[in-house]
């Protein structure tokens, strides 16, 4: 092939790979309302647990569990919510298929927290709310009594933005009040890297901003939210910050067990962030699981009532295998 040849394919190939790009958008099947799961729940509502540092109100979270007095203390998940890191709040659990999750688990006498974090702007950056889950998990420690809280079987469950919380905190060494025993990983992204392709080089991204100046802006205003740094002009410093966040980076032989489920039609965090997270996890012999729903969207908004249903059912299998209860 000639010199004119090679530079054709390598720009077709750059073309192609940019109309696959994460953050482009395709077609889909239509979103589904789903009805409401009916299920017996008591909920204790805005119980505060931090102080928030960037205004004079707490942070929050909420407490789903069966009516009546326990019987004794019972497992817990916490539940962190999605939103892109700077949107969301902790009543997105009572959104479509997650309800099904939850009501499932309620229905089985595991406890459920859903928790607001502090949300991501220019100014403050993925540090921030990653210190929220660790102080949510610290109120857990210090008031398993009070809930009969089973600190020693606690999970993290996370969609988005917030199973990317959920994974950092429980793959990181770190010292945690109360150290997760799995984790529940719905369409997460894994490796920061490749999600936001930090190292593209000027010819991609001036074809990326051409073709998608929106996706291309978001991906700027992404990237300085959660490191605190910009891309152009501070890019080694971005791209270090974005391995630092990246889950895939901390798996090793003592990683805690982990679900994943993922939509083969989502154009917001492309599949192969899951693949990805699958591959190391199996390099490593940890116990998890993959589940690919097939023309799923991103957040599950075109699943079905059997597939809703049969996601809370292997979320409670995986759930009941790693606390034994």
């Amino acid at each position: 092939m000639n010199i004119k040849g090679k530079v054709l394919l390598v720009a077709t190939l750059i073309i192609l790979a940019i109309l696959s790009y994460t953050l482009s958008f395709g077609k889909s099947h239509p979103d589904i309302t789903l009805p409401n799961p009916e299920y017996g729940v008591s909920i204790d509502k805005g119980v505060a647990y931090k102080k928030n540092s960037f205004s004079k109100d707490s942070l929050r979270l909420d407490i789903y569990r069966s009516p009546g007095k326990p019987a004794g203390k019972r497992p817990v998940i916490v539940y962190l919510h999605g939103g892109a890191w700077s949107q969301g709040s902790k009543n997105l659990i009572n959104n479509n298929f997650r309800e099904f999750v939850l009501a499932d688990l309620v229905k089985n006498n595991y406890i459920v927290i859903s928790a607001d974090y502090t949300l991501l702007t220019d100014k403050i950056h993925l540090d921030k709310p990653l210190q929220d889950v660790k102080d949510i998990l610290t109120w857990v420690k210090d008031n398993e009594d009070q809930y009969q809280f089973d600190t020693e079987n606690v999970g993290l469950w996370g969609g988005s933005s917030g199973a990317h919380l959920a994974l950092l905190t429980a793959y990181q060494n770190q010292q945690l009040a109360v150290e997760p025993r799995f984790v529940i990983d719905f369409f997460a992204p894994t490796d920061l890297r490749k999600f936001f392709r930090t190292d593209a080089n000027s010819f991609y991204l001036q074809i990326f901003k051409w073709r998608n100046l929106d996706a291309y802006n978001l991906r700027t205003q992404k990237i300085k939210e959660l490191t605190g740094f910009n891309i152009f002009s501070q890019q080694k410093a971005a791209q270090d910050q974005c391995i630092t966040y990246s889950p895939v980076q901390y798996i090793n032989k003592n990683t805690v067990p982990t679900l994943i489920f993922q939509g083969d039609d989502d154009h917001v965090v492309d599949a192969s962030q899951s693949y990805l997270l699958d591959e190391k996890l199996t390099e490593n012999k940890i116990d998890h699981q993959l589940y690919i729903i097939e023309g799923a969207k991103h957040s599950f908004t075109n699943i079905t009532l059997d597939e809703a249903k049969d996601i809370a059912k292997k979320t409670l299998d995986f759930v009941k295998k790693h606390t034994g209860k």
